[in-house]
């Protein structure tokens, strides 16, 4: 009887786990290349964005990728929508086009999150330095993790690919 009250409980606890990563973790749009969003997403960047209400069919989007999400603040450029929100006490940024594709998703991340191959690439370029902000970049196929460090009153910022590649990188004295 013990045994199968264990097997149910596990069972319920592994349902829960993977409801809330598919919630956590919507399908990035394929309409795209992995360059064609990055190209999309710097465009908008660098575009004077303004605060706007989406368009229904978009919060519709949004609320379907990311149930949980409170704070939603939007903005637009350049036919690309930002919003950024809160989920479980986590900052998050998602980027979509006009039809509602997810293109890019930023989550802010805990060190203890981070995968030991990226946390080895910065902990051995700066062993001095300690970790100040960690955000994990979902954009088309591809994981980054963007890394604020310090050390004194230099800072460093990284942009680290899921294989441990340091693929930028700035110091700021």
């Amino acid at each position: 009887m013990k045994s199968l009250k264990f097997l149910s409980v596990t069972a319920s606890c592994l349902f829960f786990v993977q409801t809330a990563t598919a919630q956590e973790n919507p399908a990035i749009s394929k309409e795209y290349s992995n360059e064609t969003i990055a190209s999309m997403v710097q465009k908008y960047k660098m575009s004077h964005a303004h605060d706007v209400a989406p368009p229904a069919t978009l919060t519709a989007k949004f609320k379907s990728d990311f149930p949980g999400a409170y704070h939603a603040e939007w903005e637009v450029a350049d036919s690309i929508y930002e919003v950024e929100f809160d989920v479980k006490f986590r900052d998050y940024e998602a980027y979509y086009d006009a039809k509602g594709n997810l293109l890019m998703v930023v989550e802010e991340i805990y060190r203890s999150e981070l995968p030991a191959i990226v946390k080895n690439a910065a902990e051995t370029k700066y062993p001095k330095y300690h970790f100040e902000d960690i955000d994990k970049i979902r954009r088309g196929t591809e994981v980054f993790y963007k890394i604020e460090m310090e050390f004194r009153d230099t800072e460093v910022k990284l942009l680290v690919k899921s294989d441990g590649t340091i693929s930028e990188e700035r110091i700021d004295h």
